[in-house]
């Protein structure tokens, strides 16, 4: 299913003939709220924090770096501590049509107390659709394979995706911009032949302010 998801998001890319207004540079503050599990344990936590944003459009090429930190509280029965979670990520895409672009880039997702749950570097190889409804709304998703996953703990991941989906409404000039967004990330993690799995759920609210 989640295959078919990156599949879907290159399709709307290449049917769609509109290219979504951007300023060269946009600055972003966010809420976050997230939810992330354990799922072999059945552990899982849930928590908020704030994120920022920072990207910079030339030509055919996007810069996208972003940053969220948030504490996270165990819910259920499946135990563990509360903790701190630091990530940030960063993007290089290129539009090889008016909506469809491919992405490289990585990600670092730091914990407190240290081994509370893992420490994850990744490498991902993606899509993204971008596509302007009108001079006021834009609607964008976005899809990855994470590759060479590292964990603190140790293990590997074969199979380690992730999918996300926003929508900015702003000015017409482009200088403010309200936006939300939603992503997902699973990485099926192994370590010494036992399945491992790790999910996060990450919903933003925000706003920009573009230049």
């Amino acid at each position: 299913m989640i295959r078919c998801g990156v599949v879907l998001v290159a399709l709307l890319g290449l049917a769609t003939p509109q290219v979504a207004p951007a300023q060269t540079v946009r600055f972003g503050l966010q809420g976050v709220g997230l939810t992330y599990s354990e799922i072999d344990q059945g552990r899982r936590a849930e928590g908020g924090g704030l994120g920022g944003t920072f990207s910079v459009r030339w030509r055919r090429f996007l810069l996208d770096a972003s940053g969220m930190g948030a504490r996270l509280d165990p819910k259920g029965d499946g135990g563990g501590t509360s903790f701190d979670l630091l990530q940030g990520d960063v993007r290089l895409s290129y539009a090889f049509a008016p909506s469809f672009a491919v992405e490289i880039g990585g990600g670092r997702r730091a914990i407190d107390p240290e081994f509370a749950t893992q420490d994850i570097g990744v490498v991902r190889l993606g899509v993204l659709s971008e596509i302007a409804l009108n001079q006021l709304s834009t609607v964008w998703a976005r899809g990855a394979y994470l590759v060479d996953s590292r964990f603190s703990g140790g293990g590997s991941a074969d199979l380690a995706v992730e999918l996300g989906m926003g929508v900015g409404v702003g000015t017409a000039n482009g200088r403010f911009r309200g936006r939300v967004d939603f992503e997902f990330q699973r990485i099926d993690r192994k370590v010494g032949g036992a399945d491992v799995p790790l999910q996060m759920a990450v919903g933003k609210l925000g706003l920009e302010l573009g230049f």
